[in-house]
């Protein structure tokens, strides 16, 4: 049978105080994931304008950026061109 403090989930201290349990904090590369998971499954049918779907659309473009096209960048020369001799 468990003791009381465990049914309700507290931990004893001395003194007599019962405080209530920290749980563990989450990892975050799970909670990465389990967010990913959601938005992904929530935008597989169609993608409805909500806040939900920004929130995937944004994160989509995030997470794909890499493999876009590199930004032209204009290149500016850093002194005149000198005619060269023949």
């Amino acid at each position: 049978m468990a003791a009381h403090a465990e049914l309700n989930e507290t931990t004893a201290v001395p003194g007599g105080l019962n405080l209530p349990r920290v749980p563990e904090p989450a990892d975050e590369n799970d909670v990465l994931r389990e967010q990913l998971e959601y938005l992904i499954g929530h935008a597989a049918e169609r993608i409805c304008g909500c806040s939900d779907c920004q929130r995937y659309l944004r994160v989509r473009s995030a997470l794909l950026e890499i493999f876009g096209e590199p930004k032209t960048q204009l290149v500016r020369q850093s002194a005149p061109t000198l005619p060269m001799a023949a």
